[in-house]
């Protein structure tokens, strides 16, 4: 009932829509079961689960049982962070909840690049950026938890985009608690950059192995194994570098082949340029690791958003790559695999999501013809019978789900592996820093009003204190200049604060997020 409040007010009235999402994800590590409609993806972040295509957006996050008109608080100050303080909100009490409205938001870059990584250009676009977002809250206290859904849409958004948001809302569900895994989270280290590179939420009963193998000529990635009883899932890293030479005396080529770490040097010139060549290469390679063949079953396509931010995103990938290019001898022919792929042998099935990036260069003249190509795929396979295969899927889903990066580790390793101007790599940091800052600023003032915690700063000395507030009180703190002493909850134009002043005691700056460093009378 109160969900289908929030779809009222919060879509402006939009009607219920009778499409449904492309498949269901089922994620019996975190607990959680949604309907994801064609082009979304699912991301569980420190604070919440978010769930998108990059132009509309779904934020599920909880917290401590408390008032939640408290809480309001909080969302206001979010609010003003997107906005510049120029946001326009609006809440009222509904039954079983809080709903909050905010406009005049600007474009979330910090859930975009959470969901999927951004280019650079993508945070100074002026496309981008001329964007105004809404935003709905919906508070919900329950027995013993405070559930809190978010939905975020442009302004004026298309009814195709509230349809999408619109399923999500519609499918979520929490499972019980018998049908979850418990889980723990082991660390895959990286002994170069001698820091931690990935976290991995290993389900019991299941034995992982994970480490960092070459990507492609100079940058490394996640290869890993998961293994459980009747099936598997892992993840590869393939490299390979092509060349070859042809005259009129006869011709050469000599390839070589790095596949999770492991390099090998064959003659021949691997260059795939479709999906059906891919998948010759991987049960080639598959076949030579089990001494069997594979049959492929089925090769599909995947699909991929369809909305103005997607598009003007790969717009600007494109722009980038093109000026990455300028000046080369010869122009690159890019391919970029993205698709499923299941094959069969023997009973055992393996299902596996490809994706990647071939690039080739090729030049002629009256002597001779070169060619050059790089070929680098990032595998996904989870391998067992059918039976099993359909078992496990909620373990996988919650495992590649929960799977996270050290947000300082990629471009710590774009700096080790020098293929970036020091400008780029400095602007790229900065956004980094500035998507930390906000993530540690949610999590901990978040935690602070629901534990009915402020700081307060004397202007006067620059001294800072740690104060008990209540999260829906609006009192304000002074200070006995004499003694030091302090006082809290004193009423805004009250009999009590005139008396203060006039005693001379001084006003305290109160943080607007709890945290130190946003102060404000």
């Amino acid at each position: 009932m109160v969900l289908r409040l929030l779809l009222a007010l919060v879509l402006l009235g939009w009607a219920w829509g009778q499409g449904v999402g492309s498949g269901r994800h089922t994620d019996s590590l975190h607990g959680f079961s949604v309907l994801v409609p064609e082009g979304y993806q699912v991301k569980l972040l420190p604070y919440g689960l978010l769930i998108g295509d990059l132009e509309g957006f779904v934020l599920v996050r909880g917290g401590p049982l408390k008032d939640p008109r408290g809480a309001v608080a909080s969302l206001l100050q979010e609010a003003r962070w997107f906005s510049g303080g120029k946001a326009q909100y609006h809440y009222k009490e509904v039954p079983g909840g809080i709903l909050v409205l905010a406009r005049g938001l600007a474009y979330p870059f910090h859930l975009a690049d959470n969901l999927t990584g951004l280019p650079p250009g993508a945070f100074q676009d002026g496309f981008i950026g001329s964007l105004s977002y809404e935003a709905a809250h919906l508070l919900l206290p329950g027995s013993r938890s405070l559930l809190l859904v978010s939905v975020y849409l442009p302004e004026g958004a298309s009814p195709a985009l509230r349809k999408g948001v619109l399923s999500v809302l519609r499918s979520l569900e929490f499972l019980p608690q018998s049908s979850r895994v418990a889980y723990e989270t082991q660390v895959v280290p990286d002994p170069l950059l001698q820091m931690e590179a990935f976290y991995a939420p290993v389900p019991r009963g299941f034995t992982f192995q994970g480490g960092l193998v070459p990507m492609n000529s100079t940058m490394r990635s996640l290869a890993f194994s998961l293994r459980g009883a009747g099936a598997s899932l892992r993840m590869d890293q393939l490299y390979a570098e092509s060349s070859a030479l042809q005259s009129g005396f006869g011709g050469s080529a000599v390839s070589r082949l790095i596949w999770n770490g492991q390099a090998t040097q064959f003659q021949g010139f691997l260059c795939p340029s479709s999906a059906a060549e891919v998948a010759e290469l991987l049960t080639a390679l598959w076949a030579q690791e089990r001494g069997a063949s594979w049959q492929v079953r089925k090769i599909e396509a995947a699909k991929a958003p369809t909305n103005r931010v997607y598009r003007r995103i790969q717009e600007i990938k494109a722009q980038e790559e093109a000026a990455a290019s300028a000046g080369l001898p010869m122009a690159p022919q890019r391919y970029r695999p993205n698709f499923t792929l299941q094959a069969e042998s023997g009973g055992q099935v393996r299902e596996a999501r490809v994706s990647g990036q071939v690039t080739s260069f090729s030049r002629a003249d009256y002597i001779a013809q070169d060619a050059s190509c790089f070929t680098q795929l990032g595998v996904v396979l989870s391998e067992g019978s059918a039976a099993a295969l359909v078992q496990a899927k909620p373990i996988f889903q919650g495992f590649l789900v929960g799977l996270r990066v050290n947000p300082a580790w990629p471009w710590q390793e774009a700096q080790r592996a020098q293929r970036q101007s020091t400008t780029t790599t400095r602007m790229v940091l900065g956004w980094l820093r500035e998507q930390q800052e906000f993530n540690t600023w949610m999590s901990r003032s978040w935690s602070n009003l629901l534990s009915d915690q402020t700081y307060v700063r004397d202007p006067s000395t620059g001294e800072v204190f740690r104060a008990y507030k209540a999260s829906f009180d609006t009192g304000t703190f002074w200070r006995d200049p004499v003694f030091g002493g302090m006082v809290g909850a004193v009423e805004r134009g009250g009999s009590l604060e005139g008396l203060l002043r006039q005693g001379g005691w001084r006003q305290l700056e109160e943080s607007l997020s709890g945290l130190p460093g946003t102060w404000r009378r």
